[in-house]
Parts: structure tokens; sequence; C-alpha cells
């Protein structure tokens, strides 16, 4: 299990390499609410996501001849990004195996950090395998994208930044994929204060993390499925449903149509750009599964939004809003 001294040292990489993600208050959203409501915005990181906390967490622990020989990722598409970038500062080769549907955008920004991409499946689990054959073949290092002692103390570095900046919070939401940056978020908080209440929020099609938790082990979820798409993974790993049992008070799920409202109300009332992903916590709220209660983080995971999908949902919602 991790600590909290884990989670410290991994600060000291990240603020290194990093710009501090802002945490603004929303005065739309807490008159709406009825609750003061704070966003933790990780949209301005370098590749628009939390993802590259952990990557440079585990690629700075490589030695010199680990690093030399390089990185390979398995990724929706966040987590190559992150890696990526982490490469390029780091001084190490990537590669990165991303599903064929990913968005060209994401593909491009992968490939301008210098990492080689390569394409396989339509979903995240669908590119492990050759991450792995890669891994073995080639020698390179594995990062894996939630499920690694490393990333989850990277991720974890959230949670102290949110306590630096708001340290009377009461209740800090968090999307959940995998389970990395909730576990990671989650033991920072309660490492230092018990008292804060923690909410992961998961698409209803996509809730491995929840069913994990419930159950004390991984279970798998066939066809997972959401808007959300940096949120669908079949399954996690123990050590993510361990972090989850010790310090989330709970998991809750939503439609993707809660989804899509609330990446619109993003856009429409906070000029934020927000993936579905990110807005998910937005949505729990909105959506009346998560109550807030005194000082709200609602963490705002990535801005990677896929074009076409952004111009249906405003597409959809403002032709809604003018009716």
């Amino acid at each position: 299990m991790l600590s909290l001294r884990d989670i410290e040292a991994a600060r000291v990489i990240v603020d290194r390499y990093l710009p501090r993600a802002p945490i603004e208050r929303s005065p739309y959203l807490s008159a709406l609410l009825g609750a003061e409501i704070l966003l933790k915005i990780e949209t301005f990181k370098p590749t628009r996501t939390f993802k590259v906390r952990g990557a440079l967490n585990k690629i700075a622990s490589l030695d010199d001849e680990h690093r030399s020989r390089g990185v390979v990722a398995a990724s929706a598409g966040s987590h190559a990004q992150g890696v990526s970038y982490a490469a390029y500062r780091l001084g190490a080769p990537a590669t990165v195996v991303m599903p064929r549907g990913v968005s060209d955008t994401i593909v491009g920004v992968c490939r301008a950090y210098g990492a080689e991409v390569l394409l396989q499946g339509a979903m995240y689990d669908d590119t492990l395998a050759l991450a792995h054959r890669i891994e073995r073949e080639q020698g390179k290092t594995f990062v894996h994208p939630y499920g690694d002692p490393l990333i989850v103390a990277g991720q974890g570095t959230m949670g102290l930044e949110i306590l630096d900046d708001v340290p009377d919070v009461d209740t800090v939401v968090v999307p959940v994929g995998g389970g990395g940056l909730i576990g990671g978020t989650a033991l920072a908080l309660k490492g230092r204060r018990r008292d804060i209440r923690v909410i992961g929020v998961e698409p209803e099609g996509a809730d491995a993390v929840r069913r994990s938790r419930d159950a004390g082990h991984p279970v798998v979820v066939e066809h997972p499925h959401s808007v959300a798409d940096k949120l669908v993974a079949k399954g996690t790993e123990q050590l993510n449903v361990d972090l989850a049992r010790a310090y989330v008070d709970d998991i809750v799920t939503v439609s993707d149509a809660a989804l899509e409202a609330a990446t619109y109300d993003y856009l429409e009332r906070l000029s934020l750009l927000v993936e579905p992903s990110g807005a998910a916590t937005l949505a729990a709220v909105r959506a009346g599964a998560v109550t807030p209660h005194g000082k709200t983080v609602l963490v705002v995971s990535g801005g990677n939004a896929a074009v076409p999908v952004l111009a249906r949902i405003l597409a959809e919602h403002g032709a809604a809003a003018l009716a």
C-alpha cells in the first residue's frame, strides 16, 4: 500500500516539470447548487489532462539504462499524451499504443513530443497486448495508466495541491476511470485530514471501479461504453481497489445525458472547454448523485474533447436551449 510520504516525494518531481493547476471558485455554480463550488482545473496542463503527473513520476524513477531503452504505454489517449510529454522532458524514447479510433489531434500531439504512435484495436484494453509485447521484445519499461504505485503517487499530488489552496475543504469529487487518480488523491487528502469526504464518479456504462470496490477485488465489465471515453475501461487493479476501499467514501455513476449536459454547461456558462470525462464531477452534482457540503472541489480532469463529439453536444443542447 502507498503512503502519504510517497505522494509527497512525487510532488517534488511534479513541481519541477509542471505548472500548478489552478483552483477557481465558481460563483455561477455556487449560486446554482447552493454550496461553495470550486474547480480544480487540470485542462491547463501541457497535455490538457492530469495524466502527465503520474507519467513524470514513473519515468523520473528510471535509472539511466532503463531510461535510455525507453518506455511504452497503452492508452485511450490522455495517458499517451502524458507519457509522451514526460518522456520528452526526461529524455526517454517513448512508444504509445492507442485504439484506432483515437483522434488525429491526440496522435499529432504525441508525435510532436517525439513518441512513436501505434494504433491497435477499438478501446484501451485492446492496446495492452501489443504494448506488453513491445515491453518484452524491446526491453522498454511499461508505464501503466493507473495500476502502478509510482503512477498513483504522481496522480495523488493533486490532493496535496487541493489542501494547499483550500485547507478547509469539505468534499472533493473526482472522475474515475481505472482508479489511479481517485486512489492517489483520496490517500493524499485523508492522509492529512480524515474528515474530508471523497466521492468518485464513473459513467453508468463503465463502472468497473465501483463494482470492484464493492466486491473487494477487481471485477471485469464486459463491453464498457460511455461518451466519456477516457473513463472507459473493462477493469482495474488490486492496488486501486485497496485504495478505494481504504480512502474513498463513495463512488456514484452518471448517465451519458448528464455528462453531455455538464460538458455543455462548462462551455456555455463558464467558457471552459472540458471533455465529457472531465465533466463527470459536475454531472454528478447536477444530477443529484452527489450532494455538495460546505466547500466542494470538483476535479476537472481533462479538456481533450473530440471535435465531432463536442459539435454534436453543442448542437443538440444549443437547439434545446433555444426551443
